[in-house]
């Protein structure tokens, strides 16, 4: 596809930009955990620098001491920073795009300090904050543009004043949480003031020719919160003092899809970004699930913003943008929405974050696919997502690979998981590691199932058991082996059912999904789950959307209910030691995980030179497990 608009040049204010691509600012949880710069961050940006992105927004950084909100995050509060900085700076100088700071106090969302411009707590979980003093508030803006003094002279082309996602500086300019009578309160004018200062201040600070972007959360998503129209007023008090350029992302406090899960539509902040950009004359930029580059072309072409901001999609494809430039669209590891990896508390208490689907991300110093010193003949049994993340990347480094399915068609568990409403980017996954295994010549064989006697034939150097995991099946549930029942994944796979209602039994991941698929198609459907509650292992932003489709699916869960017997049309259960029963249903589906399905490592344990089990063969647990396996099996042989 020719990107007229998407690879066309851009200008925020005096600065140049190759392209019309922003690199969306994310919290990596890389820094070091005294505010530094650590080359781990470095490496991260710097490779998506090396991607052709045209501007890299870096993740938030405090300007103060107690306006941290993470502990991994970066900070500019002082000019000891200086130094990592600037290295950051010229990495992503010498990988050829430019580097905007994004400067931010967590107010209220602070693990320090709770700190606000009115005494009104986030939530029932969190106690009245600190209010703000009028002498508080000036010193604020202060230390903001003294951060961006010290941003400019690490080297930084820009700079962003965070105003968004219920920071500090979100809740002056939001009526949602500023009832301030004074200078900082009131009138849009007032509410708007602090990030006013902040950016006159900068502009005399560093020079007129010193762009600053705003970011601005332009959907509140909160009880008498900012909407579109009230950000596109606020916003030309932004441009009047200076500003070049607005960055539209929305919600609040965790609140609203600020980290949009994949039910939440594409560019769910376009039309918001739109009626911004119509009123101003400096340019916009908007964020939030713009996953693919025809469609990043779509909403320039439109007018409807003259940036993108491209944000968990870099996570995944750090290549993103000159794998578009190249037409390569099919090679662009996708970001699915699933929330599993990037999100939550990873990348905290250390536990890295990274990507479900590409495992290399914020992994860039210790996880390479460097080419092997010794080329090897390698077998990987099993084409789901463990035996094919193993089977591309083994091949990129210069291996012979030959891939044995026993199926018709590549994916395993991920095929199945893409069934599901707001799954089907899953299926776009398992065609990326497609497209990567026929890339690299992976040799695949589809519907055979592999003996241990075949694959000895071949004489490997290296065999890869990736074969996956066997539905549970809970035969010492009284009742159960009388009764004809079936599994979700089967279900999900298109198993033809009786009637019009049906009772899933395990609320996990695939029971909770099973569910909801026959709740869309119009089943009376129940779920009847053991432990506390639904769907547990998923992001609650993806929770709290799926049980809105429960009630409008009208979806009944059962929860901390252990069954106790099997009927042909239901269950008896019990919960905080009662018998309950839930009888007349069509069909009862079975839904209880997975136990590793492992059959050839005995058979073939000293009998080739290396024997690696990868994903649910190893371990049943989930696709995250199983696609990180099989990256450090292909990239370690």
């Amino acid at each position: 596809m020719n990107y007229q608009y998407l690879l066309s040049p851009g200008t925020i204010g005096k600065l140049k930009l190759k392209n019309r691509t922003i690199m969306a600012p994310m919290s990596a949880a890389l820094g070091n955990a005294d505010g530094t710069v650590s080359d781990e961050l470095t490496a991260y940006l710097a490779a998506r620098a090396r991607g052709g992105v045209g501007l890299i927004m870096t993740e938030y950084a405090f300007v103060q001491e107690n306006g941290r909100s993470s502990d991994h995050q970066i900070s500019v509060s002082d000019d000891r920073m200086i130094p990592g900085l600037k290295k950051m700076v010229d990495a992503v100088h010498e990988n050829g795009a430019k580097i905007c700071l994004q400067l931010q106090h967590g107010g209220r969302r602070s693990i320090v300090e709770l700190t606000a411009p009115s005494p009104i707590p986030m939530d029932l979980k969190q106690p009245v904050p600190q209010v703000l003093t009028t002498t508080q508030v000036y010193r604020l803006v202060d230390d903001f543009i003294a951060a961006a003094v010290r941003a400019k002279k690490a080297g930084f082309d820009m700079v962003e004043v965070h105003c968004a996602h219920g920071y500090l500086l979100n809740d002056f300019v939001s009526p949602h949480a500023n009832r301030r009578t004074d200078e900082f309160g009131g009138t849009v004018g007032g509410r708007a003031h602090a990030p006013v200062l902040i950016i006159e201040g900068i502009k005399k600070a560093c020079g007129e020719d010193f762009p600053v972007s705003v970011r601005m959360s332009a959907e509140e998503l909160v009880t008498d919160g900012h909407k579109k129209r009230d950000s596109a007023a606020m916003a030309q008090l932004f441009e009047a003092a200076g500003a070049d350029l607005i960055n539209v992302s929305c919600g609040v406090n965790g609140v609203g899809y600020g980290i949009a899960p994949a039910a939440i539509e594409t560019g769910h902040n376009v039309e918001a970004a739109e009626e911004i950009a119509r009123v101003l004359h400096i340019p916009v930029s908007v964020a939030g699930r713009i996953n693919e580059p025809e469609y990043a072309e779509s909403i320039l072409r439109a007018g409807k913003a003259q940036f993108v901001s491209i944000g968990r999609a870099l996570f995944a494809d750090p290549d993103f943008v000159n794998k578009a430039a190249e037409g390569r669209e099919a090679e662009i590891c996708p970001c699915v929405g699933c929330l599993q990896r990037c999100y939550g508390s990873y990348g905290h208490g250390g536990v890295y974050r990274s990507c479900m689907i590409n495992p290399f991300a914020m992994r860039e110093t210790t996880m390479t696919l460097k080419p092997a010193v010794h080329k090897k003949k390698v077998v990987v049994v099993g084409a789901g997502p463990g035996g094919m993340e193993a089977a591309w990347t083994a091949a990129a480094r210069g291996h012979e690979v030959r891939l044995y399915e026993k199926s018709g068609i590549p994916g395993g568990q991920l095929q199945i998981a893409a069934m599901p409403p707001h799954k089907q980017l899953l299926a776009r996954a398992v065609a990326y590691y497609y497209t990567m295994c026929r890339k690299y010549g992976v040799d695949m064989t589809f519907d055979m199932e592999v003996t241990a006697e075949d694959i000895i034939s071949e004489k490997p150097d290296v065999v890869i058991l990736a074969t996956g995991g066997a539905p549970i099946y809970p035969s010492r549930i009284p009742g159960l082996t009388q009764v004809k029942t079936l599994f979700g994944s089967e279900v999900l796979m298109g198993a033809p059912l009786r009637g019009d209602s049906a009772l899933v039994i395990g609320g996990g991941a695939q029971g909770a999904e099973t569910a909801d698929y026959l709740g869309q198609l119009g089943y009376r459907t129940a779920v009847v789950e053991m432990r506390e509650d639904i769907a547990l292992d998923d992001a609650e932003a993806t929770r709290r959307l799926l049980f809105r489709r429960y009630e409008e699916e009208k979806v009944k869960t059962y929860v901390g209910a252990k069954v106790t017997r099997v009927y042909e049309d239901g269950v008896d259960y019990e919960t905080d030691g009662q018998v309950a029963s839930l009888r007349g249903f069509d069909n009862i589906i079975l839904s209880l995980g997975v136990r590793s399905y492992n059959p050839l490592e005995e058979q073939l344990k000293g009998r080739v030179p290396q024997l690696i089990t990868a994903g649910d063969a190893a371990s049943a647990q989930n696709a995250v497990n199983a696609i990180y396996t099989g990256a450090v099996a292909g990239t370690t042989i």
